[in-house]
């Protein structure tokens, strides 16, 4: 299915079929590729960036379909798989839910679900503080922002390293007629 059958049935069937809750494969596998747009976004990258024409001479000249694949269509879509690498990297890194619906253990909790009970336990904090006679001042404000810092910093780490495939992907274009 390109597309999700909801919240619930996907539950059941994560927790009762696969038996992922509470192992570190409930961070990994719920969403695994399972896109719509990234299906799409291939697709219409395929059609519009590699060119029949290179096929055809590949098959005049006796290349088989691997030979092909591997030779021409695996170099050329270099900068989609990076673009979608790099979407999905960074979807792994900023996903709470899914350690907030499959994981109880806090052994394995990622660090974006422990910045998550941070921030709710600040507001609670905060929301206890205002009925308290007692005035306490809590940095939520501050707690948000190095949040942010800290999920921002291996995206910034990372993205230098995949530029090189966004900038050949906006140079490609390899076909006259």
């Amino acid at each position: 299915m390109i597309f999700n059958g909801g919240l619930v049935a996907s539950y059941i069937m994560w927790t009762r079929i696969f038996f992922i809750k509470n192992t570190i494969w409930a961070l990994i596998f719920p969403n695994l590729l399972f896109n719509g747009f990234y299906i799409m976004l291939m697709r219409s990258y395929f059609q519009m960036n590699i060119h029949p024409a290179l096929l055809e001479a590949a098959k005049i000249d006796g290349a088989g379909e691997f030979k092909i694949y591997f030779n021409i269509v695996l170099p050329l879509s270099l900068p989609i798989i990076a673009t979608i690498g790099l979407m999905v990297a960074i979807g792994y890194w900023n996903d709470w839910q899914n350690g907030l619906y499959y994981i109880t253990n806090p052994d394995l909790y990622s660090l974006q679900n422990l910045l998550n009970r941070i921030l709710t336990n600040a507001k609670y904090l905060a929301s206890i503080s205002s009925s308290v006679s007692v005035q306490v001042e809590l940095p939520s404000i501050g707690v948000r922002m190095a949040m942010a810092v800290i999920g921002v910093i291996p995206v910034m780490i990372l993205y230098p390293f995949f530029q090189r495939y966004f900038i050949r992907g906006i140079t490609l274009g390899g076909v006259k007629e």
